[in-house]
């Protein structure tokens, strides 16, 4: 136990603040690369990561709050995987949201992308989160039923604040996301586009 637990405890507590960090980086940075040329808007990628974000901060807030240890690795692989599943149902709700709004005014549009992706999230959601609750309870390893716990209660808040708050977040960010609009062909190829015409022309 003295050389062994106790040893490996302290090792994994030095270095978590520092896997963390980088695990956390990482995680925000390349779902946000994706999110980012498929919307082609910062605005929206930066709400959309900061909704999920914020799930996962409440999800790893009850351990602090009814004071239950939480293994360091569950920290690390919980918060990677919450982000990167539950970002789908912001995904799915926010392209329903751009789809209607070609034909809507925004609140209906909203109402409307809420009706519609409502199964697919509340499927996928519940899906995700049995699987975790399931795990927690049928696994006699701690360390596995850690995970399984707290994946299941992280599934289970990222659905809820994606049907409830995302949509009164990209309603008021509305304005913000369009302004924020990058036209990726113009960036990369306007040079070319500009010597086609000049070229058509003459």
């Amino acid at each position: 136990i003295v050389i062994g637990d106790i040893t490996s405890a302290k090792d994994l507590e030095d270095s978590f603040r520092m896997d963390n960090n980088r695990v956390s980086f990482l995680t925000i940075a390349f779902v946000f690369v994706v999110l980012l040329f498929t919307f082609r808007s910062l605005g929206a990628a930066v709400l959309l990561i900061l909704v999920i974000q914020s799930s996962i901060w409440l999800n790893f807030s009850f351990p602090y709050i009814t004071g239950t240890n939480l293994f360091f690795v569950t920290y690390l692989i919980v918060s990677a995987i919450q982000m990167g599943a539950t970002i789908d149902y912001a995904i799915v709700l926010y392209n329903r949201f751009q789809l209607r709004k070609q034909d809507y005014a925004p609140k209906q549009a909203m109402a409307i992308a809420v009706n519609e992706s409502f199964s697919t999230i509340l499927t996928s959601g519940t899906i995700m989160t049995a699987a975790g609750f399931i795990i927690a309870l049928r696994t006699t390893d701690l360390y596995i039923s850690s995970i399984g716990l707290t994946l299941g209660r992280g599934a289970l808040i990222s659905v809820i604040l994606v049907l409830t708050v995302l949509p009164q977040v990209l309603l008021v960010g509305n304005k913000l996301i369009e302004k924020t609009m990058i036209d990726f062909k113009k960036l990369l190829g306007g040079g070319a586009d500009e010597q086609e015409k000049l070229d058509e022309t003459k």
